[in-house]
């Protein structure tokens, strides 16, 4: 097989473990509506990180991105302190902001006869087949930080979960947690919207922890169900989105996903609210 080929299949695999491992927490701690956000305002630091740079480098995108994610979930916590609106009507206002911003940047950018070609689009709605060798180390190292934060405060971030209450009058943080928790979005959001896009990652973030959830009630399992479904579907996508020809790899990855929740909600009959995780 070409070496391109095992490119792309170990980066959508990388892309695919972090997101339920992340994803898994964001749904257990309700702030699945964050990564929706992350990744619709990481696409302005994208445009902004190439502008600056002159060029299409991984490592500068992702840090755009990153800084970017973090300002939007910077804003979206300001204004849930400062103010009495709805979290669902802070989120939808600050994705909307952010990434008008940076469909407007990037109109400008493909405006430009010198950076018509750079190939920012491809971060709407993925492109997996631009993975090189660089950025698989990249993602390697990503994917290794996430999985060793994962390892390491495991128990902590369930527990934040269902006893935040409890974990607070223990002296744990809340707000350092909720730091953690937006820097693992953020950069698997930022780590997958090269294959999967801004306008879909949040789906990948979602779909295989629901999924996973309508099968068992016990955390091991949800875990390791979620990491199943997220990485096949990312693998099976990938592939198809190759086969195929101008076929954007994220609708693939989210269509193969949403086969998979479909196929669960239609052949399980375990009622979703039964029983508590744990």
């Amino acid at each position: 097989m070409d070496l391109s080929i095992w490119i792309v299949f170990i980066g959508t695999a990388l892309i695919g473990v972090s997101a339920a491992l992340v994803g898994t927490f964001t749904f257990l701690q309700k702030k699945s509506l964050i990564g929706d956000a992350i990744s619709h305002s990481i696409l302005p630091g994208i445009v902004l990180a190439y502008i600056v740079s002159g060029q299409r480098n991984t490592i500068i995108l992702m840090l755009g991105a990153f800084i970017a994610g973090w300002l939007a979930t910077q804003q979206i916590s300001w204004l849930q302190r400062k103010t009495k609106l709805k979290s669902d009507t802070i989120v939808a206002a600050t994705l909307s902001i952010f990434f008008a911003l940076g469909l407007a940047m990037l109109s400008y950018i493909q405006g430009r006869p010198d950076d018509g070609q750079a190939g920012l689009s491809d971060f709407l709605f993925g492109k997996i087949a631009a993975l090189n060798i660089e950025d698989l180390y990249l993602f390697s190292v990503v994917s290794f930080l996430i999985i060793a934060i994962t390892f390491f405060r495991y128990r902590v971030m369930f527990s934040f979960a269902f006893n935040k209450e409890f974990m607070i009058s223990k002296g744990f943080s809340l707000r350092w947690n909720d730091f953690i928790l937006n820097s693992m979005t953020i950069l698997v959001v930022a780590m997958g919207v090269q294959a999967v896009g801004v306008v879909l990652m949040s789906a990948l973030l979602i779909i295989p922890v629901l999924t996973a959830r309508m099968l068992t009630y016990k955390l091991r399992s949800l875990i390791s169900l979620s990491l199943i479904f997220g990485t096949s579907s990312s693998l099976i996508g990938s592939y198809i989105s190759i086969l195929g020809k101008n076929i954007p790899t994220g609708p693939c990855i989210i269509m193969v996903l949403s086969v998979c929740a479909i196929s669960v909600a239609l052949l399980v009959r375990i009622p979703f609210k039964s029983r508590r995780i744990g």
